[in-house]
């Protein structure tokens, strides 16, 4: 179960009008949530461990209030449709889709987000996917971080960045949303959402 230290914690990273709904969701169903250290390639994830049957949800503690709820609505529907499918369905499919429109709905309608990402969320929800690959939606929402943080989409090809302090990559070419990095030390390429935050490197 979820302490009551996390849940506590919770009121500091999504909107005080949602509070509510997001506690009680937590408690409504047995599942582990965790607020974590800002991930590279993830927002937030649903996992499921078959050996001690525990279902957990994370959300990176880094995200503003808004990208935080939708994270967390858009795992807390992955975990509604493994326990009413069992992994029979597809990640993002019509039946995560039905989940994420129900548990979705009832922020709309209290207009919990601000209109013009309100506005964004409803075109969204009529094909939902990975927040992360809607940029339309991605953009507006970056506006409401706490602080302005540097975005691959900022620099220019050629330039060199990392991701998190880590190794060092080298912007080559855009694709749809992400670009195509190469990988200093490697030579391996990678392809980096086109939002993903990024450290300059002279």
């Amino acid at each position: 179960m979820t302490s009551n230290i996390v849940l506590n914690k919770l009121k500091d990273h999504v909107p005080e009008v949602s509070y509510g709904y997001v506690k009680q969701l937590i408690k409504s169903y047995s599942i582990v949530f965790c607020i974590v250290k800002p991930r590279t390639t993830k927002l937030g994830d649903y996992r499921y461990n078959p050996t001690t049957k525990v279902h957990s949800i994370s959300v990176n503690s880094d995200l503003n209030k808004y990208l935080f709820l939708i994270t967390f609505i858009h795992e807390m529907a992955h975990y509604r449709q493994e326990i009413k499918y069992r992994r029979r369905t597809a990640p993002h499919g019509k039946e995560w889709k039905i989940e994420f429109h129900t548990l979705m709905a009832p922020l709309l309608e209290e207009s919990v987000f601000p209109n013009e990402i309100s506005k964004q969320l409803s075109k969204h929800m009529q094909n939902p996917r990975a927040t992360c690959s809607d940029s339309h939606l991605m953009r507006l929402l970056k506006v409401h971080d706490e602080q302005y943080h540097l975005v691959l989409e900022d620099l220019s090809d050629g330039d060199l960045f990392k991701i998190h302090n880590k190794q060092t990559f080298k912007r080559i070419k855009k694709l749809r949303t992400r670009y195509e990095c190469l990988d200093i030390s490697t030579n391996r390429k990678w392809f980096v959402h086109a939002l993903t935050k990024v450290e300059f490197v002279n």
